[in-house]
């Protein structure tokens, strides 16, 4: 589990772009600002979130995730 922790840790850096599609006719855009492990240990990801639609574009401040559950939910664009 650890290896694959690592492993994620190498793939997310400062200033990359993730998205994530969304039902509605949306993406949310995430651009990592850094990672930081927690009192526990556990890696979490700040990131400013922004969500485009056709025609729009409306930044949703900062947010965090674990960096497992980030992973999971954002990708590269294509």
């Amino acid at each position: 589990m650890l290896f694959k922790k690592n492993n994620l840790r190498e793939k997310i850096g400062c200033g990359d772009r993730f998205y994530r599609n969304m039902q509605i006719s949306a993406q949310e855009e995430a651009r990592v600002i850094h990672i930081i492990d927690d009192e526990q240990g556990i890696p979490h990801v700040h990131f400013e979130k922004t969500l485009f639609g056709s025609g729009y574009k409306d930044p949703q401040g900062v947010r965090v995730l674990a960096l497992d559950i980030f992973a999971r939910d954002y990708h590269v664009a294509n």
